[in-house]
């Protein structure tokens, strides 16, 4: 077995793992729980709610297919009654309205990516349309959530830019591609890191983890960019010392080339954080679809570092990775919006992994746009061009490593 093959097994054992703790911590069919005074469960009764599962009197089905009416509440005798939805409850209840919003706010994030990488690759001499960048983009956003394997949409949009600027502009257009990540990394820690200031009591350990995300990429855009510490770190001796010297130095001068464009970075770094808000408004609005019971507040401090770790090419699509920090964030620090409520953390982090699911199917259902784009494309990248381009890598790093 060799390295890659390796690293692909792990990946998919990683990703096995966490669906399966996942899978073992929500809660899947529907209950109906007597409390006693101290909030602890009498007694417990499975069956499936018919109807909504959000209103005072549910539809209650029990075991044996008996249906009846159960007014949730109090009962007497200081004990109340609870029904707690599902994870299939709570997709069947599904708002269409609030989710078709929270949908269309997705293809509006994606629309700003698009026109933020067709500045990057302009300013760097190539040259396309909007709605070229706009095509590829979802092209690429086809690769990344539906094809299986490891051929990443970045390298297909990649590879299509090279197919138009030639030879020439093969790393400039690799590297905006890699531009373009940053940037929307960086908006993303920045949106997270202003709306946790304000709520940092809340979320300490959070803002920990934000607030290094945008450090580190802050360091890497001054190390870049400024000729000082450029200088007096000796990047330019670094990278010819380092394997891959030659594309190494090749992308470091077409990512300094953006130094002239300081202002344009600047602004798409703060119109970045105005998209993310677009994206962030996205996932609110499906999870207020789904009757999450999240505050606002809440998705704009969680849903940035949940998409940051999800961007770790980990599993396909951001599967597994993702289902595991909705569960787990949203169990830990949403519960306490679920007063009176038994086993309150599992109830939300079962909401939660309802909400990463739905998004995702919802993600992959938009991508498929892009394979439409693709078969209407006359000089279509394959996978033999994705594996020749890599191939060709390989090739340039034993050649600069052997020399």
């Amino acid at each position: 077995m060799t390295r890659k093959h390796l690293i692909s097994v792990l990946k998919l054992v990683l990703v096995a793992a966490l669906m399966t703790y996942v899978c073992f911590t929500i809660q899947w069919g529907d209950t109906l729980t007597t409390l006693d005074e101290a909030n602890k469960p009498i007694a417990v009764e499975n069956g499936r709610i018919v109807g909504p599962w959000d209103v005072e009197t549910v539809t209650f089905r029990d075991e044996a297919g008996a249906e009846r009416q159960v007014r949730t509440g109090p009962v007497g005798n200081g004990t109340k009654l609870e029904a707690t939805a599902g994870f299939l409850t709570c997709l069947r209840n599904l708002d269409f309205q609030l989710f078709i919003l929270g949908a269309l706010c997705y293809v509006i994030s994606l629309c700003f990516s698009s026109v933020r990488w067709w500045w990057l690759l302009r300013v760097n001499g190539v040259h396309l349309t909007p709605l070229q960048a706009l095509r590829y983009t979802w092209i690429g956003v086809f690769f990344n959530n539906v094809v299986p394997g490891q051929t990443g949409g970045d390298v297909v949009k990649a590879l299509y830019i090279m197919r138009r600027a030639g030879e020439a502009g093969r790393v400039a257009s690799i590297v905006s591609v890699l531009v373009d990540r940053l940037l929307g990394l960086a908006s993303l820690a920045l949106l997270g890191a202003v709306v946790v200031l304000f709520y940092i009591e809340d979320f300490p350990k959070v803002a920990i983890g934000i607030w290094a995300v945008l450090l580190a990429v802050g360091l890497g855009g001054v190390v870049a960019f400024s000729r000082r510490i450029r200088k007096l770190v000796r990047l330019d001796t670094l990278l010819r010392k380092l394997p891959l010297s030659g594309l190494l130095q090749k992308v470091d001068q077409a990512i300094f080339f953006y130094r002239g464009h300081k202002g344009g970075m600047g602004g798409w770094l703060l119109a970045g954080v105005a998209n993310h808000c677009v994206s962030v408004l996205s996932v609110m609005l499906v999870g207020d679809a789904l009757g999450v019971g999240m505050p606002v507040v809440e998705y704009f401090v969680l849903i940035p570092i949940i998409n940051i770790v999800s961007a770790v090419p980990l599993g396909p699509n951001g599967w597994g990775v993702g289902e595991w920090l909705y569960g787990s964030l949203f169990g830990a620090y949403g519960a306490r919006h679920l007063t009176g409520v038994y086993d309150a953390a599992r109830v939300m982090a079962t909401r939660a992994v309802a909400l990463s699911v739905l998004y995702r199917i919802h993600l992959s259902m938009w991508s498929l746009v892009g394979g439409v784009l693709m078969l209407f494309e006359k000089d279509r990248v394959t996978r033999a061009d994705v594996e020749e381009e890599i191939a060709r890598e390989e090739q340039e790093a034993e050649e600069a490593m052997s020399s």
